[in-house]
């Protein structure tokens, strides 16, 4: 297409110059005549550049309908919108900002685990039916005391069981007591898959992300009896598979406030803060280099999750959070409602199997448009050992936006493996 556009524009000017040439073998009878004409020819000339360039845009822009975008989990997440550039900048900065990668398919937006992991850790589950019977049973097997034997009735004597007196011994040392950890590391490495990774109604792209990353994480701290205080820095690496320009790296920072409310439900207030860089160089010289920022956004969150066992092995949780975020681009900056509800059946021990649902309702303060996109899929999660465990999932994606070429529809599949490196 480069060399057809180098070729109108060649011979655009050569029938020009031409012309020109022609012009001045005339006479001076004809010289006005003839100026318009070449005038005519001329401005024929542009025109025929200009659709030959429009038209060479308008298939590039057919092909890569992204390149115009703005960006959103990720993941999930959690992982936007043809935006029109602005005419105020210098054509430069225009075709930098279109060679930026997208942000449709950042973490934050990727499916991830059902969030009952801290309601897990806060507020174990009641003692199901089987454990009360195992422990009547203990109660039952315990030794009774002997009864009288009738010789004793007679007599009217009554024998008791002198205990033998035990042995002393030296004092020992003090028990050491356990160790209580104040932190953990984790590393982690997953996979993700899916038939729209830029969330395109045009031309959906098929491709897959390899995620690996380290996860600094406080214990929870006690505020209070039912308070507690957390935080952690997470560091991710975001590979595509066939798209690899647009890789990008993650940094993020997250404090939160948990207060357990009820036996089955709990509150918190929390905030984070993510950046994402680029991970590569742009092919152009004077576009973006590898380690440039793209995105730095703040997020204040407040969440509620309940947790409801419908029998001894089946557990529905459900989860609302409301997040105002701030960002850099400013047209990053939204209001986003979640909902998510997760129907979860323990086979065994290790293994758990469930269903979920997830809604999210994203208002874009700073321009006009406005993002609602539903999640259904399966998961099933495997706790290999104490420091490891596995998850999978796979579902359907749905959901538009008020924005030109954006459409979340699409399927996807992932797998995801947790380590426990050590604790301190």
């Amino acid at each position: 297409m480069f060399f057809c556009i180098l070729l109108a524009s060649s011979g655009g000017s050569w029938c020009c110059i031409r012309v020109d040439a022609s012009e001045s073998a005339n006479t001076d009878i004809w010289h006005s005549k003839n100026l318009a004409s070449t005038q005519v020819n001329y401005q024929l000339c542009q025109n025929l550049e200009q659709e030959v360039i429009n038209s060479w845009c308008k298939q590039s822009s057919e092909l890569h309908p992204l390149n115009s975008q703005m960006p959103l989990k990720v993941v999930q997440q959690t992982p936007e919108t043809t935006q029109a550039p602005d005419t105020t900048k210098e054509p430069g900065d225009i075709q930098k900002q279109n060679d930026s990668p997208q942000l449709e398919s950042q973490p934050s937006n990727l499916p991830t685990a059902p969030p009952d992991s801290t309601e897990q850790l806060l507020n174990p589950p009641e003692i199901n039916q089987s454990q009360r019977l195992e422990k009547l049973m203990q109660l039952l097997r315990s030794p009774k005391k002997p009864p009288e034997s009738d010789s004793d009735r007679e007599l009217g004597l009554r024998v008791r069981l002198r205990p033998l007196e035990q042995p002393t011994f030296p004092p020992t040392e003090q028990p050491v007591p356990k160790f209580k950890p104040i932190g953990y590391l984790q590393g982690r490495v997953g996979y993700f898959q899916t038939s729209n990774i830029f969330s395109s109604n045009d031309i959906p792209v098929e491709d897959g992300l390899i995620i690996s990353g380290l996860t600094l994480a406080s214990a929870y701290f006690p505020l209070g009896a039912k308070t507690f205080l957390n935080g952690s820095i997470d560091g991710n690496l975001i590979r595509y598979i066939n798209q690899s320009q647009y890789s990008y790296n993650q940094v993020k920072f997250n404090l939160s406030i948990y207060q357990q409310l009820s036996q089955r439900m709990y509150g918190e207030v929390s905030w984070s803060n993510q950046q994402l860089f680029y991970a590569n160089n742009s092919d152009r010289l004077d576009s973006f280099k590898a380690g440039d920022r793209f995105l730095n956004e703040n997020s204040l969150q407040v969440s509620l999750g309940r947790r409801d066992p419908l029998t001894s092995k089946l557990i529905l949780n459900s989860f609302y959070e409301l997040s105002v975020n701030f960002a850099d681009p400013q047209s990053r900056d939204r209001i986003i409602n979640s909902f998510w509800v997760s129907l979860n059946y323990y086979l065994q021990k290790p293994l758990q199997v469930g269903i979920d649902y997830q809604v999210n309702f994203s208002d874009f303060t700073q321009r006009d448009r406005e993002d609602q996109f539903h999640r259904l899929f399966g998961h099933l999660n495997y706790r290999i050992s104490d420091t490891s465990n596995m998850n999978v999932q796979a579902g359907v994606s749905l959901g538009s936006s008020t924005a030109e070429n954006i459409d979340f529809d699409g399927w996807f599949f992932s797998i995801n493996y947790n380590l426990e490196l050590g604790q301190f």
